[in-house]
């Protein structure tokens, strides 16, 4: 016999109260609690209005209806659940972390790459069952849409590493947020909770401290009190983001060290907590929450990345203190100092703050940090969507199923020696530019994108090896510059192409790579060294674009092998400060000249 009582969700099942032919041993699932939202609902405004609670079987009844198809044990459960909160009040004890989060409008950027994607089981106690599958990598990229199954679930202990092209700043309070595809009900919000962490480099990461006051088991579909929990991704329903303040991690050991640097982060870890209290919080307390969820939608199910705070380019506040230096400037012009010491004052204040301001945002990409170890290389099979070396990033585009590439790579290979495409990582002077060990290389295509509108200084540039020897002693798809005489006007060009911030081209640099044009043969050549190519000509740029040239064409295109080294990229911010210092200066010069009068 069936009995009213104040009840958990997961002890509200109760088959006997069906009749046979509805029993099922399907358990309910995270869908099943999303189609019967509205009953949820509806129970509710019952209640308020003060109609007959007692019997919950039209309640059932009616879910049937709304959802058919489902097991009829599993829709008896969460109508019961209902049922047993509906009765007893639906009272609970709030904890102290009330936090309202960020809605989707918030947000000023979103996490453009996934780097790393490491599922966990169903259920960490039964791996058997195999791992967590719902979703794809695509799923977290972009805006947060509120849509429950535009996630991608992680499993027990899974993770997944994000890239943000726009990196993420440390602002006033919460700087980025998190978004889950949690829900609330009468019982409180269903959500799965996991640890956040963050990354400069991409290797190192801090981890936010967290906070688990609820000492209880949670059942596979219970639901929380998210008051209860603080640090954790997952505390709010969809469409709104459970927010992160990057001055939290201050007092971090990588932070003080200066490895992961809080003023630009660019990767964002999340890391599913196991919720059968195997998991603790950063003073050692267990952490509960939904446990075991045994389907392939188990675990933390991540919906996107937002950014709240982007790094504050240090162009703004060099610009912000040079018109307050001018401004500063006239108003001492009105008191009665010395007007050589006053002068003298302010050239140096401003020698100061021009100073400053050139050097802070500049950017090189020496490839010499992205942790690679001796003879190795990234091509992007972790499916980044490209790295991004000393604050910049390098676009790669990479297919899983022929382990290829295009865009750029990275890599510390050595081998000047070997021809031929499996030596297609290695450059031709056998280590990076001054003898570094990382460097830069692309094929066939790729764009370099700027955090923000640069000036590019330069950048070395070299031929790789399969494509040096390919030009000088030919292949099975390419001819051997020069031809058998070696008269052959040959010739393979790098064209370096700037685009501002709307994507309108600001012009192109050529380099060539090599050339065999000139009438005295002793002056060919395929570039062997490192050489600086001056970039500055294209003005103020977002991003780089490249392509190629060359005088070996077939009916399928370029037969020279399209690859190019690059090392020492080197970028400095729009000036307009130093433009604002120099008018500061020429406007004391001329006032000078005028108290001199």
């Amino acid at each position: 016999m069936c009995s009213r009582r104040e009840t958990r969700f997961e002890d509200a099942v109760a088959p006997a109260c069906l009749p046979a032919s509805s029993r099922s041993s399907s358990p309910p699932t995270v869908l099943d609690r999303w189609a019967l939202r509205p009953a949820m609902r509806a129970l509710g405004d019952q209640r308020s209005r003060g109609a007959d609670m007692s019997d919950p079987r039209p309640a059932i009844e009616w879910a049937r209806n709304q959802a058919p198809g489902r097991p009829a044990t599993t829709l008896a459960a969460i109508v019961l659940g209902l049922f047993g909160f509906v009765l007893s009040g639906g009272s609970a004890t709030a904890g102290p972390f009330v936090d309202p989060g960020h809605p989707i409008s918030e947000m000023v950027a979103w996490a453009t790459a996934v780097d790393e994607v490491v599922r966990g089981p169903m259920d960490i106690a039964n791996p058997g069952l195999g791992d967590a599958s719902f979703g794809t990598a695509a799923n977290v990229l972009g805006s947060a849409t509120a849509d429950p199954l535009d996630t991608l679930s992680l499993g027990d202990g899974g993770s997944i590493t994000v890239y943000l092209e726009s990196g993420i700043g440390n602002g006033p309070a919460d700087d980025f947020a998190i978004f889950e595809n949690g829900f609330f009900d009468l019982n409180g919000l269903f959500a799965e909770l996991a640890y956040v962490e963050v990354a400069s480099n991409g290797i190192d990461f801090a981890r936010f401290d967290s906070d688990a006051l609820n000492p209880f088991p949670v059942s596979s579909f219970d639901t929380l009190d998210p008051s209860d929990y603080h640090g954790l991704a997952g505390r709010h329903e969809a469409g709104t983001g459970t927010g992160f303040d990057l001055a939290d991690l201050a007092s971090d050991p990588l932070v003080a060290s200066g490895i992961v640097d809080i003023t630009d982060v660019r990767y964002v870890r999340i890391v599913d907590v196991i919720g059968d209290g195997s998991t603790v919080d950063s003073s050692g307390n267990a952490i509960h929450d939904p446990y075991p969820t045994a389907f392939a939608s188990g675990g933390f199910d991540l919906e996107a990345v937002g950014v709240i705070h982007v790094p504050e380019p240090a162009l703004l506040a060099g610009l912000l203190a040079g018109v307050l230096a001018l401004f500063f400037i006239g108003r001492r012009e009105r008191l009665d100092s010395g007007p050589l010491s006053r002068k003298a004052l302010m050239i140096g204040a401003m020698g100061l703050l021009g100073l400053t301001s050139s050097t802070a945002g500049a950017l090189t990409a020496t490839f010499d940090d992205l942790g690679l170890g001796s003879e190795s290389f990234l091509n992007g099979s972790t499916l980044a969507g490209g790295y991004t070396s000393g604050g910049i990033f390098f676009e790669n585009n990479y297919n899983a199923t022929w382990d290829s590439f295009t865009g750029f790579a990275a890599s510390t290979t050595t081998d000047t020696t070997t021809p031929g495409f499996t030596n297609q990582f290695s450059n031709i002077t056998g280590s990076g530019a001054g003898g570094s060990a990382g460097f830069g290389l692309a094929f066939l295509t790729g764009r370099i994108v700027l955090p923000s509108v640069q000036i590019v200084l330069g950048a070395e540039f070299t031929n790789t090896t399969y494509a040096a020897l390919s030009m000088l002693n030919g292949d099975a798809f390419a001819k051997k510059f020069g031809g058998p005489t070696g008269d052959d006007p040959d010739f393979f060009r790098l064209l370096i192409e700037g685009f501002d911030a709307v994507g309108d081209s600001t012009g192109v640099v050529e380099f060539m790579l090599a050339d065999y044009r000139f009438s005295d043969n002793s002056l060919d050549y395929v570039l062997d060294q490192w050489v600086f190519q001056d970039l500055s000509s294209l003005g103020l740029v977002k991003e780089l674009g490249f392509s190629f040239e060359s005088s070996d064409v077939g009916s399928f295109g370029i037969n020279t092998p399209q690859y190019f080294a690059i090392d020492n990229l080197t970028t400095i911010p729009e000036p307009g400060t130093a433009l604002l210092f120099g008018l500061g200066l020429f406007w004391i010069a001329s006032t000078g000249r005028r108290e001199e009068r």
